[in-house]
């Protein structure tokens, strides 16, 4: 009996320590190599890392069984040994290809609140000695805790020193450094770059073999297209040169990965239309498109390094703001993967980081818009929340799905203040600088001007004054209904003997007088009309041209050049109007012969 009980006791020793040993084994093995596992490639060097990737999946559940049936029983010692010596070399093999794959680089951070020291550490503790790159528009003050506090892996050397595989670059310009110190994308050795936001967690390497797997496999449209053009030269009669082939290079792509704490309930798609010759740039915001070219929340981005060297500016600020731009005009499809990263650390939970952040990207996106020369920005966001809806203008709404779906639009223009100088600049020989670029007419300018012409107009009608459009602006009424977009100034007749009996005219005779809206009225220097400034800074203006109405022949009063032509007072007995602005305006009467008898062609 003393026998048994001994026997027993041991036994149950024995499965407790071979359960603890089995269990160690298994919580290092799931903890290191995530889900999945890559496949070997050893001895492969010189196969398409696409085939590789492939074949990588087929052998991860004959694995993850060999795994279990160690664990089901007891098995040799040498047997598990020699099981989980494969599990590493697997895990080594990945981070080989991954190492020779990627470059990771963190662009999108602020010095004020960042997590950058853990972010890195999450990608350098997984993949060892993969290449990283923190990028910042200039060299951040004070200086950040991956400066003060260098991180250490392993036995890799200290972060930022010479040959470290962590290396800082600052885009601001130094006159001490070479190009391939000022362009960082000149120092990437690998075939593919992936973008990191800020505050990150990686956990696996199975999710970056899935985007190297998305981003060199052939799309479904383009093998389509090869079927298409195939069975068409069989119908033909033809021979055929050029099958199908599975392994051809892919069109361009951009891979991204949202992250897992990104709010479901907000719009993510966004569309971009750049209108250059019309200064324009439209976001359309939504979440029930297919396709995007643009992501707006948190994500990661996988993309070609020769993609990047091709593209002009793709690290400046803001990113990727500025890099979706691009890629929008080189044509590059972007795809969203099914997937997400884990977040790091919560960032901006303060008033005071979440205001400095607001103001940093509204001055890095006013930057943008000037260095792309963009004047009108439009945002239109498709709203489905209802709730949010009460202190919001609702210019459009439609039904879709049986739902409301309201329509929020946003304009914006960049230009053209009171205390900034017009956008037109000098004009030489009636045309602006802009027309030799082939663009119109800033749209904050037209807008400006728009807003001096209904003032005008507000006035003469308060006051009394008899006046009427005049020249182009005249012509543009008739036949567009609208201001011409390359309009730069708007011409307004009148008659010179109600000079009195405005307060602004009769002050403007004798020097520059600014009324109380900000309008800048004044005498014209090359002849006895007036203008009417936005403001004494803001040169955009309306012409007024006064007349002389005593006699049968209406004659300019004290002005010159092609505007001063004489005309029969019939066109203006009786006047008649013409919608203008969305408002009916004064002009001659019989227009078309009008406009001939003036030469306004």
């Amino acid at each position: 009996m003393k026998m048994r009980m001994k026997y027993g006791k041991l036994f149950i020793v024995f499965m407790i320590c071979f359960n603890l040993v089995v269990f160690y084994y298994s919580w290092k093995y799931f903890l290191t190599s995530s889900n999945l596992l890559a496949e070997t490639f050893s001895n492969r060097k010189h196969r398409d890392p696409g085939n590789e990737l492939n074949s990588f999946s087929s052998h991860d559940s004959s694995l993850l069984m060999e795994t279990v049936r160690i664990t089901s029983g007891d098995r040799g010692r040498s047997t598990k040994i020699t099981k989980f010596s494969r599990i590493r070399d697997r895990i080594q093999n990945t981070n080989k290809f991954l190492k020779k794959s990627i470059t990771v680089i963190f662009r999108d951070f602020y010095d004020f609140d960042n997590d950058l020291m853990q972010s890195i550490a999450s990608v350098t503790n997984l993949i060892p000695n993969v290449q990283v790159f923190v990028i910042s528009p200039e060299v951040p003050y004070p200086p950040l805790d991956i400066f003060t506090s260098p991180g250490q892996s392993g036995n890799q050397t200290t972060w930022f020193e010479k040959d470290s595989n962590v290396k800082f670059f600052s885009l601001s310009y130094d006159v001490t450094k070479s190009l391939k110190d000022t362009l960082p994308i000149l120092q990437v050795q690998t075939k593919y770059v992936l973008f990191l936001p800020d505050s990150v967690r990686l956990n696996g390497r199975s999710l970056l073999t899935r985007m190297l797997r998305e981003i060199t496999s052939p799309s479904a449209n383009e093998l389509l297209l090869q079927q298409h053009q195939n069975l068409l030269l069989r119908q033909n009669n033809q021979a055929i040169e050029n099958k199908i082939d599975l392994n051809q290079k892919p069109e361009r792509k951009i891979i991204a990965v949202p992250f897992a704490g990104n709010p479901k309930s907000t719009a993510n798609c966004c569309h971009m239309q750049l209108d250059l010759p019309n200064w324009t740039l439209e976001y359309v915001t939504g979440n029930d498109t297919d396709s995007c070219d643009m992501y707006k929340q948190k994500h990661a981005i996988l993309v070609e390094t020769a993609l990047l060297k091709e593209m002009p500016d793709t690290l400046s600020s803001p990113f990727p703001d500025l890099f979706y731009i691009q890629a929008k005009l080189a044509n590059v499809k972007k795809v969203l993967l099914n997937a997400s990263f884990q977040d790091g650390k919560k960032l901006f939970t303060s008033y005071h980081t979440k205001t400095k952040r607001r103001n940093l990207r509204k001055d890095q996106f006013k930057a943008l818009y000037r260095k792309l020369q963009i004047k009108k920005v439009v945002h239109k966001n498709y709203l489905y929340d209802k709730s949010k809806l009460a202190k919001r203008k609702l210019i459009k709404s439609f039904e879709h799905n049986n739902q409301t779906i309201s329509l929020l639009t946003e304009i914006s223009f960049y230009g053209c203040e009171k205390q900034t100088k017009s956008c037109i600049g000098q004009v030489y020989n009636s045309q602006p600088f802009y027309t030799y670029l082939g663009r119109h007419t800033p749209p904050c300018c037209l807008d400006k001007l728009k807003t001096v012409f209904r003032h005008v107009v507000d006035e003469f009608e308060n006051v009394g004054i008899r006046y009427w459009l005049d020249n182009y602006a005249l012509k543009n009424a008739i036949e567009l209904k609208y201001l011409s977009p390359d309009a730069y100034e708007i011409d307004v007749s009148f008659n010179s003997d109600d000079v009195q009996r405005s307060v602004a005219l009769r002050k403007a005779q004798t020097k520059p007088y600014t009324d109380g809206d900000g309008f800048h009225w004044l005498k014209a220097t090359d002849g006895h009309y007036f203008r009417v400034q936005y403001s004494k800074v803001n040169q955009i203006a309306v012409n007024l041209l006064p007349f002389d109405l005593s006699g049968e022949v209406v004659r300019p009063n004290g002005f010159y050049g092609w505007k001063a032509k004489k005309f029969s007072v019939e066109f203006l007995h009786p006047m008649s109007t013409v919608l203008f602005l969305g408002k009916p305006i004064m002009c001659p009467n019989n227009v078309m012969e009008y406009l001939e008898t003036k030469g306004v062609k």
